[in-house]
């Protein structure tokens, strides 16, 4: 008899440990779920989180108009955030959207960005002196040197800028080159 009552007991122990490890597992769960369900702060707010000599790999970064539409998106391979919130990235791609779709695409292999308020908004500037191609559908640009502005949603080749007009373009109707 006592043989059975130790095989009781440590039943009931194993299966109040047993109670007590789903308890630890749902405590755990639950602050997990707060931990992931916290805010992720916007793009344009992430500029007052950045401190200097901070480096960041893999960039991608969102920008929005103020009615929430996407109008561009940057990527990077690899950024520092350097004196007065300037970031020199490297290996970039800007995308620049006209409703939901990419309507043209800079490529550059290093630059500058920081975030400038204009009117109350957070624009996005990018400016640099090295080499840039600008894809679109019709034509592609390379030069030396360019800036953007998210306020604009433009692009400004800064010296040797070359266009080179792509077969779909010639075969626009109403079109001559």
């Amino acid at each position: 008899m006592p043989g059975c009552l130790l095989c009781a007991l440590r039943d009931l122990l194993f299966i109040w440990l047993l109670s007590m490890k789903n308890v630890v597992v749902h405590i755990l769960a639950l602050m997990l779920v707060h931990v992931a369900s916290a805010q992720v702060p916007p793009a344009n707010k992430l500029d007052e989180y950045m401190e200097t000599g901070m480096e960041v790999a893999g960039v991608r970064a969102p920008y929005y108009d103020e009615e929430g539409n996407l109008k561009a998106q940057l990527y990077g391979g690899y950024a520092k955030i350097l004196e007065g919130g300037v970031a020199d990235v490297t290996n970039l791609r800007i995308d620049v959207f006209e409703g939901k779709k990419v309507f043209m695409s800079l490529f550059a292999p290093q630059c500058f960005t920081r975030m400038e308020e204009k009117n109350g908004q957070k624009l996005l500037m990018v400016y640099s002196e090295g080499d840039v191609l600008i894809d679109m559908d019709q034509m592609t640009i390379t030069g030396k040197g360019f800036r953007f502005s998210s306020a604009e949603n433009k692009f400004e080749v800064l010296h040797n800028s070359r266009v080179v007009v792509k077969e779909s373009a010639r075969e626009m109707k109403g079109a001559e080159f």
